[in-house]
């Protein structure tokens, strides 16, 4: 079997065009470089140096090896480095999950930033609920979530990331669009467009529970479960919801966003999660970036 250390003896050889040079080259004597030589001719099953003339020389079965060993040994050093790259998080690949919400202001910064400071990271995206990341999470199906608190799954950690005001989504022609703030009490009687109580439980027990205890209740209320279903409802006519704030990136021309009276009573959080515990190297670095460069102190 040839070796690479035999590869790298043969490669010296070529280069110096002399056992001595090369021997002092490779920091061991003449004898047991002549023997690695030997042992790879061997190998190859032809003479790769001409050792008839005072000076060696390649023969045409050796000019031919030498293409082939430099070839080579740089893919082993390719090998070489990017496993360590790989282990230390500078390569690789990481799958990560978000919510529809936050891909409407987190998401590209935090995309932008992981291309432009982890560039030989590959990023796979999956748009999921909260309780699909979670799932996902525990069964190592994703390496980072963006979703809503809580996350509270043994081994898993977590950071908030971000944090907006709840607003009000009107259609149009709604009677209060030309209102600069919307108490909650005026929206008293309508019909609300809002979030089911499992699949984005999060956001409907955080909405449900300041209209309780501001004892606001509507006429109607219908759950779909991504924000710009609730936008296409409302712009529809079918009523008016409450979203976060960041919505206002992505709004059809058919509704307004307008400001809440006392919203500062509550606010929305998107968090970041990971798995503490990963044989993924790029996860945990990629994790810290993200909060160190992304999330105000």
């Amino acid at each position: 079997m040839i070796t690479l250390a035999q590869l790298r003896c043969f490669l010296a050889v070529v280069d110096e065009m002399n056992f001595r040079r090369a021997a002092a080259r490779l920091n061991m004597t003449q004898p047991p470089l002549t023997r690695q030589i030997q042992a790879l001719e061997h190998q190859v099953g032809a003479p790769l140096f001409d050792r008839s003339a005072r000076n060696i020389r390649l023969t045409a079965a050796g000019e031919h090896f030498v293409r082939s060993a430099r070839r080579i040994m740089a893919q082993s050093l390719d090998a070489v480095r990017d496993a360590r790259r790989i282990a230390g998080g500078d390569s690789g690949a990481l799958t990560i999950a978000f919510t529809a919400a936050s891909s409407y202001v987190f998401l590209p910064r935090m995309v932008a930033l992981l291309r432009a400071q982890m560039p030989e990271v590959s990023l796979t995206l999956r748009e999921m609920t909260s309780p699909q990341q979670w799932a996902a999470l525990r069964d190592e199906q994703i390496d980072i979530g963006l979703s809503r608190p809580p996350m509270i799954q043994a081994g898993i950690d977590s950071q908030r990331v971000y944090r907006e005001r709840l607003c009000a989504v009107l259609p149009v022609g709604h009677a209060l669009v030309q209102a600069s703030a919307i108490a909650l009490e005026a929206l008293a009687g309508e019909t609300l467009i809002t979030y089911p109580p499992v699949e984005a439980l999060y956001l409907h027990d955080l909405i449900n529970g300041w209209l309780h205890v501001r004892g606001v209740t509507f006429a109607d209320v219908q759950h779909v479960t991504q924000t710009h279903s609730i936008l296409a409802l409302v712009a529809a006519g079918l009523g008016v919801g409450i979203v976060p704030q960041s919505v206002e990136r992505f709004m059809p021309a058919e509704v307004v966003l307008k400001p809440l009276v006392g919203a500062e009573e509550v606010s929305v959080d998107l968090i970041l999660a990971w798995r503490r515990t990963t044989d993924n190297a790029a996860c945990q670095p990629a994790a810290r970036l993200i909060i160190e460069t992304l999330v105000a102190p």
